[in-house]
Order: C-alpha cells, then structure tokens, then sequence
C-alpha cells in the first residue's frame, strides 16, 4: 500500500531562523548622528557642482568675428583659386569653302572694282667668278636700268618711246618702249596716292659716268622745254636699282664657250639666292607663288684679275608678284562660290593652288612693265571667313556666358561659337579681353 503525503511532511519540523541585523545601539546611534552633523557641512560643500557663468554678449561676438573671418578666407580663397586656375577659353567656327579651282585669270598692277591687284616685289644680286682671257678689245656700250615713273595728279598720261628722263646732275636716259603712267587715285585713307610704272630705260650716251645709284631722282625736260609746267610738276621718276652696262674702253676677250658655262653657272647660283630671299623679303599677309618668278640677267663689265685671268660679273634681277592674302581669298570666293557676299576671305594655305603663267615668255620679262598678268590657277584652297575677334572680344566682357550666342550673330563671318569658363562658379566672361583665349576650329562637334 502506497504512502500518501502532505505539505506538512515536507516542511521542516523547525521553523526557519530569521538572520539578524546589527542594528547599532541607541548610544551608537546618537554618537553617529552628531558625528554626522559634524561632518555633513564638509560633504555637502564637496558634492556642489562648478558652476562657470559666462558672459552672454562677449560669446557671441567671439563666434561672429570667427564667423566673418571663416568667410573671408573661403570667399578670399575661392578668389584667389579662380584667379589661378580661370580660364575662359573661347571657341569660335568661322564660316569656310573649299572649292576646286582651275580657271585662267588675270590680274592688275592697280586696284580695280572686282579686280584682283598685285605688288611687284623687285631684288638684285650680282656675283662673279674668275676665267681665262685670251685678249682685249674696245667696248663702247651704254649704261642701263629700271625706273619708277610717278604721277601725282589724276588722268593717265602716255610717254612715248625714246622720252627723255634726266638726273639733277644732268645726265640723261631714255625709255626704251612707249608706257602709259597712270593717274592718281583715291586710297582707303581718301587722300590721292600717286599713280606709278616701271620703265627700263638706257643712258643717252656712252660711258661709266651713267651707271648711277639706285635711289637717283628724274625729271622730264621735254615738259619743261614746251612750257608743260603742270605735267613737268606732276611726272617724276627715280631709280629702282643701281644702272649697269656703261663702259668706254678696252675690254677682255674671253672664249665663247668658255664664258657661256661660267654665265650659267652664275645664273644659277643668282637665281637660287634670289629665290631664298622672297620669303623673308615679302611683306607679311602677302602671297608669293615661286613660278611667278620673272628673271632677267645682265653681263657686267669684266675687270683684269691676273696674269691672263679676268673677272667676269653677272647681276640677276628678280621681279614677282605679290598678292595680298585677303583680297586673294575674297577675289577666288567671288569667282568660284554662287552664294558669296563680298566678306572678307582669307586663304588658309596659299601653297595650295599652283600657279603658271599663261604665257612662258612672262617668266623671262620685265613684268613691272605688264599692264596686267595673266595665269592659271589650279587646286582645291581652304577659303575662311575673316573675323574681328578683338572687337568681338571687347563685346563680351563681364557678360554672362549665356550672351555668346547672341553676340556672334553680328558677325557674318562667324558659324558659331562655344565657351568653357573655369572654374566652374564662374559665369561670366572676364574684364579684360587679353584673358579670352581664343580657338578657331572649322568644323562644329556632332
């Protein structure tokens, strides 16, 4: 039989002791009392907190002063950096062609409407070298040159052939062909500008006297003797290059072949140093093309160099036209583009285009004599429209950057433009127009 229990039986038979707490005794307690009321002022004075007070109105203006001097150096900085690392750089797309030319034209020594004009451009060498003599013979020859005829007043007037041109110390020449002078015109300036011509012309007699300096005076007597006063003060003339050939006296006889293979090779080395000289020679903005060259040479009197030795002198001029680059490009716009309207045009590369005469004759002529030059031009030049982008600059200082596109519409010539200012807070364009850096490119991004 199973045994059966109850809460009792798992109780203890003892009640649990309670634990006791020493609790002080009442003598204790006053004795810690007034030991505590002792010391309570002394705690209480250790457990107050710091209290700091500060004064409200200097606090404040601390953080402003240190607020406007964060200021400064950011806005200071920033300027400072943008002075830097700005940049405006300014792209522009001017208007261009590139048409195929082969056509014949023929250009001026004057400026004509729808014309194109050219400059002559005339150098001069000599050189010499020494040969054998076989004897001497008497030489009677007459000095010859080129000259500048100019007249000051308007209306063209005609020199006939043999007209007489004479020199303050009274020497005088002669012009070999008939020539027209032309008459002053109106310049761009509005004033007149002396209408000239070239002229070879021959000293009236023989001798060394006549082989005067580049650079002499001429007048012409035969005005003065008729009573043509207005004509003798209005045509003047003057020395391109110093007069050779004049000579009277004994001269040595050199073998023909013999002084034919020394002439040439003097030509040679003429031409060849003339041509060097163009480049550097020519006006800036002016097109010079090597086969418009037109060369003329002259023998010069030869002189005793030795026992059986002479010097034999050869002088080469050189004489090519010269076109301004501006009126070159607008004159083949104007000839080859349907839709031109007069702007002007420059030719990026002139070397481009070949250049030939029409005639072959012209390259061994005086060409300061041609009333005009005719010749062929063929190749396929990049034509650009001409701009002025200093005053286009000047238009946009200190505008926004926005403005570009409306401040290209003023000038024809001009496809369209781009800006790309740095830093990037910048927006406008700066006060000085030196600091617009300017980049052309001929073709506009997709």
């Amino acid at each position: 039989m199973s045994q059966k229990w109850n809460l009792q039986d798992i109780r203890p038979a003892q009640p649990r002791k309670r634990r006791t707490v020493n609790q002080p005794s009442t003598e204790q307690a006053q004795k810690q009392s007034t030991q505590s009321e002792q010391e309570s002022p002394i705690n209480e004075h250790k457990n107050i907190p710091n209290v700091v007070i500060e004064d409200g109105n200097k606090k404040g203006k601390s953080r402003l002063l240190l607020s406007v001097i964060v200021f400064v150096v950011i806005v200071g900085g920033a300027t400072a950096l943008s002075a830097i690392l700005g940049k405006t750089e300014l792209t522009i797309y001017p208007e261009f062609r590139e048409p195929n030319i082969n056509a014949e034209f023929t250009a001026y020594p004057d400026q004509r409407t729808d014309s194109l004009s050219y400059e002559i451009l005339t150098l001069e060498a000599t050189s010499e070298a020494q040969v054998e003599a076989s004897g001497q013979v008497q030489i009677e020859e007459q000095a010859t040159g080129m000259i500048t005829i100019s007249k000051v007043t308007p209306g063209a007037e005609r020199l006939i052939k043999n007209t007489r041109f004479r020199t303050p110390e009274g020497l005088v020449y002669r012009i070999q062909e008939s020539v027209v002078v032309p008459g002053a015109a109106l310049n761009e300036a509005g004033s007149l500008s002396p209408g000239t011509i070239q002229a070879e012309v021959f000293a009236d007699e023989i001798g060394e006297e006549y082989n005067i300096p580049a650079g002499t005076s001429f007048d012409i007597p035969g005005f003065q003797e008729g009573g043509f006063t207005a004509l003798y003060e209005a045509i003047t003339a003057e020395s391109n290059q110093v007069f050779t050939g004049g000579f009277d006296g004994p001269q040595f006889q050199i073998d023909e072949a013999e002084l034919s293979t020394a002439r040439q090779s003097l030509q040679i080395d003429l031409r060849n140093n003339l041509l060097a000289r163009i480049e550097n020679e020519k006006p800036a903005n002016f097109v010079a093309y090597p086969n418009a060259v037109a060369i003329t040479y002259n023998q010069l009197p030869a002189v005793e160099y030795g026992q059986d030795l002479v010097t034999i002198k050869e002088q080469a001029i050189l004489q090519i036209p010269l076109f301004q680059n501006t009126e070159l490009g607008s004159f083949l716009a104007q000839e080859t583009i349907a839709t031109y309207e007069g702007s002007p045009v420059r030719v990026d590369d002139p070397s481009a285009l070949e250049f030939n005469y029409t005639s072959a004759t012209t390259s061994q002529s005086v060409i300061a004599n041609a009333t005009s030059l005719s010749f062929n031009l063929t190749g396929k030049p990049l034509l650009i429209w001409e701009y002025d982008i200093e005053s286009l600059k000047g238009d946009l200082i200190t505008l926004p950057k926005t403005a570009i596109n409306n401040a290209v519409l003023a000038y024809p010539g001009i496809d369209g433009a781009r800006v790309r200012i740095t830093p990037f807070w910048q927006r406008t364009f700066p006060e000085d127009p030196e600091d617009i850096i300017v980049v052309e490119e001929l073709k506009q991004p997709e």
